[in-house]
């Protein structure tokens, strides 16, 4: 990755959004960087002893804040493309997730990082379930720490299907997590912390999902899930279950929520935990509506996430409309039945709420909302510089619907984090990518010809499926819900 060749670096003449996004100003002035934070904002800081980058025609705006991604699913871009839930579940959890080598974890986690910070994503949460073994372990840390993003790593205690099982009971992964945090998060500092992932409530015995929170609890480390968006009422109520159990805590990231209620909301409102939004995948795997809208509303936390590259792009910029434009017309649409008149009606977001989700509301979210999330002097130089001078995003009348609605990732000039360099005239070092695209075409053709091996890329659903599962969930669960 490009270093700057001195500790201090000046941003000469862009036009700063400064503050949080949904209040802040764009202004002209200079941004100086000292040791990875920003040091100062105003019109023509003293340029001595400083690195100068010309930012004239340029937007600096804080980096984007991913929620929610697998980085390990690199390896299979594209792959569920016409899937639904079920599809995904049984083939990339239950089938492909086992036949990946930590070799293919590596690339996975490398090419996935490389990919979220050319699209500008300078903080992910990496849900992290592929730790098949303590082999894997390593590398999906070791592939996000060489990769140069800003993330907050959990550890997925989902146990894959595999041929010949590493881990044979949930206390070989408890066992490994503890491992894990000894071996690569001794210290607080770095881009990289650690969290833990628990497995989708009900999939095992709810001894086991407790044991799983208190392993976080007793590691201090945070804790994302899969929430409320498999099974609807009566079967499985993630949140009031968890609640009843004095399993909700504060600072959880649940992922998804969309068949949140409101009384769901409050309680996670209350307790002080967060929700992560994927419109992308979840309208087209049928999990239901997204609820970033509603669980606003209720006064949550909610950021955005891409989720799974084995299915869309990790452009946040075209998550940020899905979105938006997604919860529009889920509310539109009553009104245009009731009045029977097309384009009556407020709109319910703006561009600035959906700007904040995608920065400052995903570091928040993760823990991060002192760090990163806004362009303000104390917090580190996580940045974009987005070009503002081409013809599509001229004229400019409001700089934050042009961003939000206008521009691309190919608007994307540089790309900073921590005060460093990772993408510079909209690309990555050419090394740096070389290195990411061999190795994850590499570990593709790997993972191809194990797949090949299995009956292929789509395997049938097996019949009685789905009431397999819920029998499954049913008895995990009896205990909990009595």
């Amino acid at each position: 990755m490009t270093t700057m060749s001195s500790q201090k670096t000046l941003l000469a003449g862009g036009e700063v959004l400064v503050g949080d996004p949904l209040t802040a100003t764009m202004r002209r002035a200079d941004v100086l960087i000292e040791d990875g934070s920003i040091t100062a904002i105003a019109a023509d800081l003293p340029r001595e002893d400083a690195q100068v980058i010309a930012a004239t025609g340029r937007w600096i705006v804080p980096g984007f804040v991913d929620a929610h991604r697998h980085l390990w699913q690199t390896t299979m871009r594209g792959l569920t493309a016409n899937w639904n839930l079920t599809d995904y579940y049984w083939n990339i959890r239950n089938h492909f997730a086992g036949l990946h080598d930590p070799d293919d974890v590596f690339a996975g986690q490398y090419a996935g990082g490389l990919d979220a910070l050319a699209a500008g994503v300078t903080t992910t949460i990496d849900h992290s379930h592929i730790t098949n073994s303590p082999q894997h372990s390593d590398a999906a840390v070791e592939g996000v720490k060489a990769s140069g993003v800003r993330a907050l790593w959990c550890y997925g205690f989902f146990p894959s299907p595999m041929a010949d099982p590493i881990f044979t009971s949930p206390e070989d992964r408890f066992n490994d997590a503890r491992r894990v945090r000894t071996a690569h998060f001794a210290s607080e500092g770095g881009l990289v912390r650690m969290g833990v992932a628990l497995t989708e409530l009900g999939l095992l015995p709810f001894d086991v999902t407790r044991e799983e929170i208190e392993i976080a609890a007793e590691l201090d480390i945070a804790v994302t899930m899969h929430t409320r968006c498999i099974w609807s009422e009566p079967r499985v109520n993630d949140v009031e279950i968890l609640s009843r159990a004095g399993l909700l805590r504060a600072g959880q990231i649940h992922s998804h929520a969309n068949m949140c209620t409101q009384t769901d909301l409050a309680l996670l409102r209350d307790t002080g935990c967060s929700v992560a939004s994927t419109p992308d995948t979840e309208l087209e795997m049928g999990c239901g509506l997204p609820i970033f809208r509603r669980a606003e509303s209720a006064g949550v936390i909610a950021g955005i996430g891409a989720d799974i590259v084995s299915n869309n792009s990790g452009d946040f910029f075209t998550a940020m409309r899905i979105l938006m434009q997604a919860e529009r017309g889920v509310a539109l649409q009553p009104v245009l039945e009731s009045s029977g008149l097309a384009g009556v009606g407020e709109l319910p977001l703006t561009t600035r709420q959906i700007l904040r989700a995608a920065t400052l509301s995903g570091a928040e979210a993760l823990g991060l909302g002192s760090t990163c999330g806004s362009v303000e002097v104390g917090k580190a130089a996580d940045l974009l510089l987005l070009r503002n001078d081409r013809l599509h995003l001229r004229p400019v009348i409001d700089p934050v619907d042009s961003i939000v609605l206008q521009a691309t990732t190919r608007d994307i000039d540089k790309v900073l984090v921590d005060g460093r360099m990772v993408v510079d005239n909209g690309s990555l070092p050419a090394d740096v990518e070389r290195r990411g695209i061999d190795l994850i075409e590499q570990a593709h053709e790997r993972i191809a010809e194990r797949v090949a091996r299995i009956g292929g890329w789509r395997l049938p659903l097996p019949p009685g499926l789905i009431e397999s599962l819920g029998a499954t969930i049913d008895g995990n669960l009896a205990a909990a819900t009595r």
